[in-house]
């Protein structure tokens, strides 16, 4: 195939020598005069284990072509890969005015130019920017053609600098964010020697999904470290701690718990964040990190009772009570805390929650019970059916087995909200809304961004 790169810092070459390697030509683009001086001495202005040398020979082999025209280039191909840098500028607003120049001159190239025509951004652009100010651009400079014969895709890069080679050929996955099937077509061909899934996803999701890696990449390391500054108070090894955390790859190193949902609970997660919380500030250690977990914890329930009461109802059902799907303990369950807040409100609540029979509650449960939320018994309903004849609103609070046959039983005047981000949201009715979309005014229409239109095929 023959494609343009544009940028040739550490992604566009990274991404022209791996991608001439497999057997692609690639037009390179480059405006700084030092940079194509090199480029065109078969230099490589990027120091990266592996790249140099191999840059150096598709260059000389005439696979990697510098050029500084950028109408040159996109004339000689059919497919574009947008590579320039968006650095943050002083305020953490990403800075995209390359990216903008970029997809300017591609566009007057393509105004004397009839053929078919993919461009793919690489560089790193948050979704906001992307919908509202670069592709309207784009679009309103390429007169009606953009997807028709000129068709865009978002294919974020998951390079690690020391490992960037390696990395391109052996990715965890290929990500293409498009609604254009030409784009998913070209860049599913450029790809065709990579082995690695391939997922076809919104070009929202593409863009997210690079910011949450990078995100929680920097989360990891930072929680390696706050565990580290906490050793000593246990006389403990940091580095074996870690090395036996990374060796639980069924909770620790795993999908589990990093799936959207409601607040935690439990007798367990709960307590001991509040232990190392008290030892670290008893010890004068600052953990950050640590200390923030209860508190967006909470944040989430502060946001649940705000949009309940802005939504404008006053009968609620509540699917779910105990902390988690599977169990009857109520111990520091968040819900426990939505149904009383939601009581304190004088809002009127049924409950429903197929893991609770109080017959067979005993133990620290059942002192917990008589303690804490004797009241919240009183509200308990052992069938369905009972919740949908008094409640307007159902909120969905936990894992149900057999959910989709009990919504399918709601009437058409209900509304139900997903805390658990686990249903595919609908506007039909009854809608069902996520607590980033809920809103009664717009009769459900806000069921946008998480639907099923933006999930990988």
């Amino acid at each position: 195939m023959k494609l343009s790169v544009f940028g040739a810092g550490y992604v566009g070459c990274v991404t022209a020598a791996s991608l001439a390697s497999l057997g692609h030509t690639v037009w390179l683009v480059e405006t700084s005069e030092s940079k194509l001086a090199m480029l065109r001495d078969a230099e490589c202005p990027v120091v990266e284990p592996g790249l140099v040398p191999l840059f150096s020979e598709q260059i000389r082999k005439k696979q990697i072509l510098p050029t500084s025209s950028s109408s040159q280039a996109v004339t000689e191909t059919e497919l574009a890969l947008v590579c320039v840098g968006t650095p943050s500028l002083s305020d953490g607003t990403t800075d995209i005015r390359q990216v903008r120049a970029v997809l300017s001159e591609v566009a007057t190239t393509l105004k004397t130019r009839e053929t078919p025509f993919t461009l793919a951004l690489r560089s790193t652009v948050p979704y906001p920017f992307l919908a509202g100010e670069l592709l309207p651009e784009f679009e309103k400079d390429l007169a009606g053609r953009y997807g028709k014969s000129v068709s865009f895709a978002l294919n974020p890069e998951f390079l690690r600098e020391g490992t960037a080679m390696k990395d391109f050929l052996n990715p965890p996955f290929i990500v293409i964010g498009t609604d254009h099937p030409a784009a998913e077509t070209q860049l599913r061909a450029l790809h065709r020697e990579v082995h690695a899934p391939v997922h076809i996803v919104s070009i929202g999701n593409a863009s997210l999904l690079k910011y949450a890696c990078n995100a929680f990449h920097a989360l990891k390391i930072v929680f390696a470290n706050e565990m580290a500054s906490l050793s000593p108070l246990f006389n403990a090894d940091s580095r074996l701690l870690m090395d036996m955390f990374c060796e639980d790859r069924l909770l620790n190193i795993s999908p589990a718990y990093l799936r959207p949902g409601f607040a935690y609970g439990g007798s367990c997660l709960p307590k001991d964040l509040r232990t190392l919380g008290r030892l670290s500030a008893g010890a004068a250690i600052q953990t950050p990190l640590l200390d923030s977990i209860e508190n967006s914890n909470r944040q989430l329930i502060e946001k649940t009772l705000q949009a309940v009461a802005e939504f404008g109802v006053r009968k609620i059902g509540l699917l779910g009570l105990t902390f988690k799907t599977g169990t009857d303990d109520f111990r520091n369950s968040p819900l426990v805390e939505l149904a009383e807040r939601l009581l304190g409100k004088g809002f009127d609540i049924v409950i429903y929650d197929p893991d609770v029979d109080m017959r067979k509650i005993h133990g620290q449960n059942l002192r917990y019970i008589e303690e804490r939320m004797r009241h919240l018994t009183q509200h308990l309903k052992s069938d369905f059916s009972a919740v949908l004849r008094e409640a307007e609103l159902l909120i969905v609070g936990k894992s149900i087995k057999d959910i989709a046959a009990l919504l399918a039983k709601v009437p058409a005047d209900r509304w139900v909200l997903d805390l658990t981000r686990q249903l595919a949201p609908r506007s039909e009715k009854p809608p069902i809304l996520q607590l980033e979309t809920f809103s009664r005014s717009t009769e459900g229409a806000r069921v946008t961004g998480s639907s099923a239109a933006s999930a990988s095929k």
